[in-house]
């Protein structure tokens, strides 16, 4: 494995290369508020058969910018753009790997730039779709405490909530089972379960199932059917609306995909990956 660094802006973000001098390579990127060593498990068996660009975002891990863990849309389409064309000059297939949060941004990617194949698992498709899910309560609270961080950015302050907590906690992911996020996250990788709240404010305006139309690659959705958090009948309607849609479900709530289910999605995408290079 190599350790890269790419630039956006003026800011550097870093990558783990798994090189073995395959034709195609998987770009890879985290979730909300998550780190790249979340996804090595994955990154393990996609070498076996495929190069691998794996990254964190500005703000995250190891990579540039204040504050840390911030979340924006914005920078981190910018990210996956940069290391998209990265690949490209590089290999002759490229495909692109999201999970939840990252799982919307590779849908928005291929929706602009030619790509071989893409894998949307448990995707952010619908900001409206997530918002209801949360309940009315929890949505306004999420939105409040965007303002009072919002407002605060203004004066060189922030103000941050937890990525994951207990449903009985106010935090950007509180389901039953949200808690399993952090059995992900390795526990020699420096993170902090927080953000600044003023991701709350763009969510619900982050809609990527308005792109998958122009998406002209083949696209695998793993729907997870007791998902609380990114609703599978969200990404079944993103699934209608793109040409080449295959979808795998499973009966399972979001975060059992990383863990409890590795075993059979994985072997999902890599079996959909064997049949669309």
């Amino acid at each position: 494995m190599e350790k890269l660094w790419l630039e956006n802006g003026g800011e550097r973000f870093q990558v783990f290369h798994f090189r073995n001098d395959n034709d195609a390579c998987i770009v890879m990127a985290h979730g909300f508020g998550a780190v790249k060593e979340a996804l090595l498990p994955y990154a393990d068996v996609f070498k076996e058969k495929f190069d691998v660009l794996l990254f964190d975002y500005r703000h995250f891990g190891k990579s540039d910018g204040e504050p840390r863990q911030l979340i924006s849309i914005r920078k981190q389409l910018e990210d996956w753009e940069r290391a998209v064309n990265y690949t490209k000059e590089r290999y002759e297939k490229v495909v692109l790997w999201g999970s939840s949060f990252s799982g919307g941004h590779v849908l928005v990617v291929a929706s602009k730039t030619e790509i071989d194949a893409v894998i949307s698992q448990v995707p952010f498709v619908d900001g409206i779709a997530c918002v209801k899910a949360a309940g009315i309560k929890n949505a306004t609270l999420l939105t409040l405490a965007g303002v009072v961080d919002l407002i605060a950015s203004m004066f060189g302050k922030e103000y941050r909530l937890p990525i994951v907590s207990s449903p009985n906690q106010l935090a950007f992911m509180n389901t039953s089972d949200s808690l399993k996020y952090l059995d992900m996250i390795p526990e020699n990788v420096k993170w902090e379960n927080s953000t600044p709240a003023r991701i709350a404010l763009t969510l619900p305006r982050y809609r990527p199932v308005k792109f998958v139309e122009e998406i002209s690659c083949p696209v695998l959705y793993v729907v997870a059917e007791k998902d609380a958090i990114t609703p599978a009948y969200a990404a079944y309607e993103a699934a209608k609306r793109t040409k080449k849609a295959k979808v795998f479900s499973i009966d399972c709530g979001h975060f059992d995909v990383y863990i409890d289910y590795f075993e059979e999605c994985i072997k999902a995408e890599m079996d959909f990956l064997a049949g669309s290079l």
